[in-house]
């Protein structure tokens, strides 16, 4: 794991990176984290990763980790650091993984790419464009994608107040103990997958990381994905003719709603939607990373929609 990489940008712009999974890649995916988040996201797919011979490589957006703020950034931006990190890589053909937060980024991608370079893409447990609706969605999380395209800087302080102040506690554990507190919230699968000693470090150090420069970062996550994102899901060429996408998606995820998937797979038509009856926002991922990265790399079969059972 090469955790602290970073790059140049044409702008100036500090890009910074990690790097997971197996030293001898066949293949590699850029992954996309969710907010708040950052690049150490990806250990949790680190060892899936290895086993499936894929390099996985887990860029901080903007303002989050180590990356520099970009000023005026839009969620169309992104495609172009990729593109950037990629080359600097000596990447030419690469997949796209986006997971919650990062699906409007992993789409973007899907939007400005040739698929002679982007090979494929899959969103799992994805925050999908809020005009399609927000029924079912956590209050907390409803009340900052509505705040934050207004009023981004009263959503820095919120964020500041909630988790910024406590990531600055010379105490690690003031931190860890928010977080712990707000797993009480959550879906029984999602708290009990967070919580299991084998994922609770990783999810702790990638949330304190997204606030190593102070709230602005998530603030700026959450006023993008809750504006206009610059396009429209119907404009994707996805599928045999385009670029394969596949979706992901727990039916009783209360982060992102399950009614928000369903949508955007209608108006995506030729995307896979795997449906996962009795899951939520991440109860599956840890233990289907296996089958989530068999579909991104086409070994599974393909079918046009999937209910799963648990």
């Amino acid at each position: 794991m090469l955790e602290n990489k970073s790059m140049r940008l044409e702008d100036g712009r500090t890009l910074s990176y990690a790097i997971y999974g197996s030293p001898m890649p066949k293949q590699t995916v850029v992954y996309m984290h969710g907010f708040p988040s950052s690049r150490f996201e990806g250990k949790l797919w680190h060892s899936a990763c290895a086993k499936h011979s894929i390099r996985l490589v887990v860029p901080d957006r903007p303002g989050n980790g180590l990356s520099t703020p970009q000023v005026n950034r839009r969620i169309l931006d992104w495609p172009a650091d990729v593109l950037a990190l990629t080359a600097h890589l000596k990447v030419n053909e690469f997949y796209i993984l986006g997971v919650s937060g990062g699906a409007s980024y992993a789409l973007a991608c899907v939007k400005e790419m040739a698929k002679e370079r982007l090979l494929g893409a899959t969103i799992v447990s994805g925050l999908y464009p809020v005009k399609l609706g927000t029924a079912g969605m956590l209050l907390p999380t409803r009340i900052i994608l509505w705040v934050a395209p207004w009023m981004t800087g009263l959503t820095t302080v919120l964020f500041d107040a909630m988790m910024g102040k406590a990531v600055r506690n010379e105490d690690p554990k003031v931190f860890e103990d928010i977080l712990a507190k707000e797993m009480e919230n959550r879906h029984a699968g999602d708290r009990d997958a967070i919580k299991d000693p084998a994922n609770w470090p990783a999810f702790v150090a990638m949330s304190r990381e997204s606030f190593h420069q102070g709230s602005e970062g998530a603030s700026w996550e959450a006023r993008l994905n809750g504006s206009d994102w610059g396009f429209e899901l119907g404009q994707l060429h996805v599928g045999e003719h385009g670029i394969p996408l596949t979706l992901w998606h727990g039916a009783d995820d209360a982060n992102c709603p399950a009614a928000m998937a369903q949508k955007a797979k209608d108006m995506m038509p030729d995307s896979v939607l795997h449906l996962m009856e009795g899951e939520g926002h991440v109860s599956f991922i840890f233990r289907d990373t296996d089958v989530i990265l068999e579909g991104l790399m086409g070994q599974v079969e393909r079918e046009e929609y999937m209910r799963a059972g648990t």
